[in-house]
């Protein structure tokens, strides 16, 4: 019963604007590996860092950190930002990068915004078609 009560709160909670509380009390999933984010690191502080800035606060580019990049209210997907990097990333040479480079990044980009690091790499094609919705867990 004490389960049920929860779950009613959490629905309510989300129904009267809370999503984004929501979706961080929700699992989050480990879709790349540790290996994955510390090559990414290195990639993003050659490729991207110049734009992003260091820790992806961004600067000419966009922030690619916390809720003004990934709230719950944008309805991103991991898929529609892998994308958007995989087809227009690095600004003035788009497409440059290796399909391993491209999800690497995208591997750091995740653990910079709290999603953890499992046993399962994060595979280019499956990035594209990824629905995993993207939430920054960084306030």
């Amino acid at each position: 019963m004490r389960q049920d009560k929860r779950l009613v709160a959490a629905v309510v909670v989300g129904v009267l604007g809370g999503s984004a509380l929501v979706a961080r009390a929700a699992s989050v999933p480990a879709i790349y590996t540790a290996a994955q984010a510390t090559a990414g690191a290195a990639v993003f502080s050659t490729n991207c860092a110049i734009c992003h800035g260091a820790a992806l606060q961004g600067m000419a580019g966009p922030a690619l950190l916390g809720q003004s990049f990934a709230a719950a209210s944008s309805g991103y997907t991991v898929g529609a930002i892998f994308g958007e990097i995989a087809e227009q990333m690095p600004a003035g040479n788009p497409g440059s990068l290796t399909h391993d480079q491209y999800a690497d990044v995208m591997a750091f980009i995740l653990s910079k915004n709290g999603y953890p690091a499992g046993a399962k790499p994060l595979d280019y094609s499956a990035s594209l078609a990824s629905s995993v919705p993207l939430v920054s867990q960084v306030k």
